[in-house]
C-alpha cells in the first residue's frame, strides 16, 4: 500500500491509496478505523481484480490531517476532501461503499454531486446523521473525553499517546460537527442505492422496519444479512462481500 496525499480547499491533507483496473470505486472508512482496515480485511485485494479501488482516511483518521474544531468536520468539507482524492486520482465519477460514518457520508456524495454513480451504505440509516440514541452517546463522550484532550497539552509528547487515543479529538468533533448535517431521506440520491444491515444490529432494524415503504418508494436495493451485528457488517467479509460486490458489477 503506498500512501499518496491531496490537498482540499481548506488545505486539509488527505491521504488515500489506489489500485487501478476498472471503473472507480471509493471506499469509506467507518469511525475509528482507517483506510488499512480495508486492506486487512481482504477488501482490496478482492476489489482491486475488477476496480479502480481508492481507499481514504477520512480527516481526522489515519494520516490524514485532524482539525480540531467541529466547524472543519463540516458535511460539505468532507464531500470537498474526497472530491479532490478524486480529482487527484483523475476520476471524474466513481462509485461509493461506506461503512457506518462512511456510509453517512457515501449519502451526502450521493445526493449532493452528480460524480458518484452508485453507493452502498453499510449499517447506516437514512434520515438525520444524529438521532437521539446517538445524540446521547455523544454527550457521554463529550464528557468523558473532553477534560482529558483539554489537559493533553499539558502533557508531554511521551505522555500523549498513553493519556488519549490519538483519534479522539478529532472523532468527537467530528461527531459534534455531525449534529449539523442536513438530514438526507433515501429519496434524495439520484443514483443506485444499496442498503445492507446485519439483523442484530438492534438500532439499524429498528429504522429499517418503520422505513421500508420509503426505501421502496426510492428504489433502494436492501438486503438485511441474518446473524451479523454492527462491527460484522464489516468484518464478516464472506457474508457481505458477494451482495455488495455484484451489486456494483451492475451498475459500475
Amino acid at each position: 500500500m503506498s500512501t499518496q496525499f491531496s490537498i482540499s480547499p481548506d488545505r486539509t491533507r488527505i491521504a488515500y491509496d489506489i489500485t487501478r483496473n476498472g471503473p472507480a470505486l471509493l471506499l469509506l472508512h467507518g469511525a475509528g478505523k482507517t483506510r488499512r482496515d480495508w486492506h486487512k480485511q481482504g477488501y482490496v485485494a478482492r476489489l482491486e481484480q475488477t476496480f479502480t479501488v481508492i481507499t481514504v482516511d477520512l480527516r481526522g483518521a489515519g494520516q490524514s490531517d485532524g482539525p480540531p474544531a467541529s466547524a472543519d468536520y463540516a458535511i460539505e468539507k468532507i464531500c470537498a476532501d474526497l472530491y479532490a482524492v478524486a480529482d487527484a486520482c483523475q476520476v471524474r465519477n466513481f462509485a461509493v461503499w461506506g461503512f457506518s460514518l462512511g456510509g453517512m457520508i457515501a449519502r451526502h456524495l450521493g445526493a449532493g454531486s452528480d460524480r458518484a454513480t452508485a453507493i452502498a451504505i453499510v449499517g447506516a440509516p437514512f434520515g438525520p446523521a444524529v438521532d437521539d440514541e446517538f445524540d446521547r452517546y455523544i454527550n457521554e463522550m463529550t464528557k468523558k473525553w473532553e477534560p482529558v484532550i483539554q489537559a493533553k497539552n499539558a502533557l508531554t509528547a511521551q505522555k500523549r499517546k498513553t493519556a488519549i487515543k490519538e483519534q479522539m479529538p478529532a472523532l468527537l468533533a467530528c461527531f459534534q460537527a455531525m449534529r449539523s448535517w442536513p438530514s438526507i431521506q433515501a429519496g434524495d440520491v439520484s443514483c443506485p442505492t444499496l442498503l445492507l444491515a446485519g439483523d442484530k444490529n438492534k438500532r439499524m432494524m429498528n429504522w429499517v422496519n418503520a422505513n421500508r415503504p420509503e426505501l421502496e418508494s426510492a428504489g433502494v436495493q436492501l438486503e438485511i444479512i441474518q446473524g451479523l451485528n454492527h462491527p460484522q457488517e464489516f468484518s464478516a467479509i464472506e457474508r457481505v462481500f458477494p451482495t455488495i460486490s455484484a451489486f456494483f458489477k451492475a451498475h459500475t
